[in-house]
């Protein structure tokens, strides 16, 4: 099945709204003011990343967005993005060095405080791993539901744009 980018903008959409998103820090890009969208814009293209769906925005700078074939990322000194079709896993940053800890017999397993959670890590198939920042709570969980759904949509059928 080949997935146009209409389709993987109405299921991210989708997605979303089932996370009462947009909100004050997640906004839906093609609502924001033509020079909010022209300042973002220059740190990439839409022809690479596909068309931006989503901007997830934070207190300090940091910036992640959602486009149709990329998640691209701000954290303060450098731009980050990941390809859909090479994502491997999602997880949160914290949980996943956690849990390695706790493995290895380092702490104790507890239970985590997700309302502290604001980083999450994509690991591409190639062993990369990137780091997107979101507000903290319910935004990272958010994306990181939607970011799943990409996964699964990517396992069950490839990801294939036209």
């Amino acid at each position: 099945m080949r997935k146009t980018p209409e389709f993987i903008e109405d299921r991210i959409k989708w997605r979303a709204s089932q996370h009462n998103l947009p909100n004050k820090s997640v906004r839906l890009f093609e609502n924001l003011k033509d020079e909010t969208k022209a300042e973002y814009l220059t740190h990439f293209n839409e022809e690479d990343c596909g068309k931006i769906i989503l901007l997830f925005t934070d207190s300090n700078n940091n910036w992640t967005a959602l486009g149709t074939k990329k998640i691209i990322g701000f954290d303060g000194t450098k731009l980050n993005s990941v390809k859909f079709d090479s994502i491997e896993d999602v997880d949160s940053k914290n949980r996943k060095e956690y849990f390695e800890k706790a493995e290895a017999g380092e702490t104790k397993l507890k239970k985590i405080k997700k309302r502290n959670e604001s980083e999450l890590l994509i690991t591409e198939f190639n062993g990369n791993e990137t780091i997107f920042i979101t507000k903290k709570g319910s935004d990272l969980f958010s994306l990181w539901n939607i970011m799943m759904m990409i996964e699964q949509l990517n396992k069950k059928t490839g990801y294939n744009t036209v």
